[in-house]
């Protein structure tokens, strides 16, 4: 009996001991945030960029900042917001930010040229002048369950950057319609040539002498870039050049090379040829430009047999084949150069066709086959 007393005893003892031994859980406290460094807690590699689209793939900008503390060191997410400078002061300051997530406890981010170059265009920044925006960097400590956090974003100081963005679509306000760049189509950027520009647009002001005068601006106004003609097919941003020019009334294929300065207006008329076509390979079988609908076409009989593709000015200097994926593609331009890789195009069955060829979007082409 004594032992039994005795073991329970010595158990309550070690309980005693194991309990007053075990220690409370400790709190992990998140604390509100700051940014080391105070009004220095951001910088920038440069305080001004000037971006061209010969140099798309080089690095623009750096940015690089201290980083945030919340307490017990948390994940700390970062995003880079770029804004306008006017945004910033209003009550609802930077709404209007665009946001770039830098990730998780990363302290510097750099923008590639078209990258930025894009994102300041979105951003509503003139093109080809020296405008500023703000950039700021905002911490934040996300919830593993993907709820809104609880903990208050802090941000770190402002940095002012000089910009000037290259544009990434032109306006071509001219004599022809009025000189209203607000209701001017558009001439857009080539895929995958940076600094190109082209496209289509029937010129056909009569009241010059047969002159048709345009420029290209940057905007749907005269209020910021646009560019005249420099003498030499060459582009200038005077306010005070004359307009670029083409000489008489017409369908006109319309360039901007931005890596040289220079610009070219082709006067163009359309047929097919080929021997699914009325005239074989020797006899271009023309087009008719419709004003209306801003299409050509033809009617004619063609042969499945055979072969066309669409040539302009009856020589093989511009004329469209198709890729793989029936998409119409340059075979001969000078502005882009000989591509040997494209196919003709052809016809089901032998029959009567309306052909039409639609050139007026910029650089969206194309064309439809209709048996009558």
């Amino acid at each position: 009996m004594n032992n039994i007393i005795r073991n329970i005893f010595f158990l309550s003892i070690v309980s005693l001991m194991f309990f007053s031994c075990t220690k409370e859980p400790s709190a992990y406290v998140i604390a509100g945030g700051s940014f080391a460094g105070g009004n220095s807690s951001l910088s920038a590699s440069s305080n001004s960029v000037l971006l061209t689209p010969a140099i798309d793939n080089n690095t623009a900008i750096t940015f690089t900042w201290k980083a945030a503390s919340f307490g017990q060191n948390p994940v700390v997410s970062y995003t880079i917001q770029i804004d306008s400078v006017g945004d910033t002061t209003a009550a609802n300051g930077w709404s209007h930010a665009i946001n770039t997530t830098v990730g998780s406890n990363t302290l510097d981010y750099s923008f590639k040229c078209k990258d930025f170059n894009a994102l300041l265009n979105s951003l509503g920044i003139p093109a080809g002048d020296t405008s500023n925006v703000v950039i700021r960097v905002a911490a934040n400590v996300p919830q593993n369950t993907g709820a809104a956090t609880p903990v208050p974003t802090v941000y770190t100081n402002t940095v002012t950057l000089a910009v000037i963005p290259y544009p990434l679509s032109l306006y071509i306000p001219g004599s022809y319609q009025g000189w209203l760049p607000a209701v001017a189509p558009l001439l857009n950027p080539v895929n995958g040539r940076a600094g190109l520009y082209e496209g289509y647009q029937y010129l056909n002001d009569y009241t010059n002498g047969g002159t048709q005068y345009f420029k290209y601006t940057t905007a749907p106004d005269f209020n910021h870039t646009n560019y005249g003609d420099g003498g030499n097919n060459t582009f200038t941003t005077d306010p005070n050049a004359g307009a670029m020019s083409a000489p008489t009334p017409g369908y006109y294929e319309l360039t901007g090379n931005f890596n040289t300065n220079t610009w070219t207006a082709v006067k163009t008329t359309w047929g097919i040829i080929g021997d699914a076509t009325p005239g074989g390979w020797n006899t271009d079988t023309q087009m008719t430009y419709d004003s209306t609908s801003q299409v050509w076409t033809v009617t004619c009989n063609m042969i499945a047999a055979g072969s066309f593709k669409f040539r302009a000015n009856g020589a093989w200097s511009i004329d469209f084949g198709i890729d793989g994926k029936g998409n119409l593609q340059y075979a001969d331009n000078s502005f882009f150069g000989y591509n040997g890789s494209l196919n003709n195009l052809t016809v089901p069955s032998d029959g009567n066709y309306t052909i039409t060829l639609d050139l007026h979007v910029s650089g969206v082409y194309n064309y439809s086959v209709k048996k009558n």
